[in-house]
């Protein structure tokens, strides 16, 4: 079975719009956006299945017909960790661990992200602005807890493989499992969409991601929705090294607030035939993003 999957992080993976700045009432208030988080759980997503390119071409149709009467499965977790001033004068550093669940079946991908998160300093994880009590404000300190739950399903299409191209079309939803109250989340659900466009020459894989966000909104606050995008290449050393990298920038969910960027690069190394090790390290280039960050994700595949 041929598949590839493209999407922070995210590849974006990431991967990942971790804080946003707002003015209001003559200071500077700064937050934190989950988007970044979503990019960088989906971007883990779209790495996982990125690097099994290079084998998946070569495969032979009576063995992706063979393949495609089973579920494949896929567990991994692993850890994200950044730290910046986004404007201030205080840093912000966030913990993010996932727990990944993944089941495929032809062309199609159904996902559940879990997640717990540990936040030091003044940032909230909430989607927006906040002014007042009512929202969790936090001006320093910690905050931890569960985060959001996230589902996603993904349709391949399949009949442009031969090709080596690979398109990916995706939904989201977010149930709002975070506390609201610590400032982890905004207690209100969101929904994306997103096209994900691959395709490989030789060694190489050039990509690209597309995508846009519903956002829920906070009792009595609007935020925008957003859309998003990473571009990003990747290069495969032999069966046992994959390297790459990817640069991605998105709306912030309020208006005025400046974009959040970020550059990514990774490795991932295979095991064996089941087990695969992947590290990242990752650079802002925004005040609505962290200055340095990183982490590692172990993946697990069985069928």
């Amino acid at each position: 079975m041929r598949r590839l999957s493209i999407g922070r992080i995210g590849v974006a993976w990431r991967i990942t719009n971790i804080l946003a700045l707002v003015r209001g009432g003559g200071t500077i208030t700064t937050l934190c956006n989950t988007e970044r988080l979503f990019g960088m759980k989906y971007g883990l997503f779209i790495l996982a299945l990125l690097l099994t390119v290079p084998g998946i071409i070569k495969k032979v149709e009576a063995q992706e017909s063979f393949a495609d009467a089973f579920w494949q499965y896929r567990a991994s977790t692993g850890f994200d960790a950044s730290s910046g001033y986004y404007g201030g004068k205080e840093s912000t550093s966030v913990l993010y661990v996932p727990a990944t669940f993944q089941a495929t079946k032809g062309a199609w991908t159904v996902r559940s992200v879990f997640s717990y998160l540990e936040v030091s300093g003044p940032a909230l994880l909430i989607d927006g602005s906040s002014t007042g009590e009512s929202l969790g404000v936090r001006t320093s300190g910690k905050a931890k807890g569960p985060g959001d739950i996230n589902f996603y399903t993904t349709y391949s299409l399949e009949s442009l493989y031969d090709r080596g191209l690979f398109i990916d079309f995706t939904g989201r939803a977010k149930a709002p499992t975070a506390s609201f109250k610590k400032g982890l989340g905004t207690k209100a659900w969101d929904f994306a969409i997103q096209m994900d466009v691959a395709q490989a020459v030789g060694q190489f894989v050039p990509f690209i991601t597309l995508g846009y966000k519903f956002s829920g909104d906070p009792t009595g606050f609007s935020l925008r929705n957003v859309l998003y995008g990473n571009a990003g290449l990747q290069y495969t050393l032999d069966n046992t090294f994959t390297f790459g990298a990817y640069y991605d920038m998105r709306q912030s969910s309020i208006r005025g607030a400046v974009k959040p960027q970020e550059g990514t690069a990774y490795i991932n190394l295979r095991l064996n035939d089941d087990w695969s090790l992947l590290a990242y390290g990752v650079k802002g280039f925004s005040n609505n993003s962290p200055t340095a960050g990183g982490g590692l994700s172990l993946t697990y595949k069985w069928r």
